[in-house]
């Protein structure tokens, strides 16, 4: 295979959780940049992993990094980054907000669901969450939801864990 047939490289789930890292590093600190120890602890990795991740993101040009010094991101990095974060801050609102999960849940759930989810789908599920849990309109509709989610709560506890799941359920539209 010559050069003109490669697959453009695609970010792993991985690789985006550094990217991810990075950006709420840099962000964190008044000095601009990720130390390549912080980001082992922030993803809870070993230094191989991390300088191994490193090195395929600065190869592909989404940061800035050399042995020893600070990590940056590129233009390109900044961008893959702020998507990702996008992704979990609207998977997790709508997750908190709308189907009334609990924080930690519903961001644990994000950082798995936010690597495969498509991004027209995430503007639809921002634009939800804001019609859902702004405006008056749909008061009747929130309160029913809170309503629905305590009786599937109610049912959920009532399973062992590892055991089958609840029955669900089937939605009925009332007219």
């Amino acid at each position: 295979m010559d050069d003109s047939e490669k697959k453009p490289f695609e970010l792993t789930a991985s690789l985006e959780d550094y990217l991810e890292a990075i950006k709420q590093l840099i962000d964190d600190t008044e000095h601009g940049h990720a130390h390549t120890s912080d980001i082992a602890k922030r993803l809870k990795v070993k230094m191989p992993s991390v300088t191994n991740a490193l090195g395929v993101l600065r190869k592909h040009g989404y940061i800035n990094y050399d042995t020893n010094y600070p990590v940056t991101l590129t233009e390109l990095g900044e961008r893959a980054a702020a998507r990702v974060i996008r992704r979990h801050r609207t998977l997790s609102a709508f997750l908190r907000n709308v189907l009334l999960l609990e924080p930690e849940v519903a961001s644990a759930t994000a950082c798995r669901v936010e690597h495969v989810i498509d991004d027209i789908l995430v503007e639809r599920l921002a634009v939800l969450t804001r019609e859902l849990t702004e405006t008056r309109r749909c008061a009747t509709l929130r309160k029913r939801l809170a309503e629905g989610y305590a009786g599937s709560d109610a049912a959920s506890a009532t399973v062992s864990p590892g055991g089958p799941p609840p029955p669900t359920k089937e939605f009925v539209h009332d007219a």
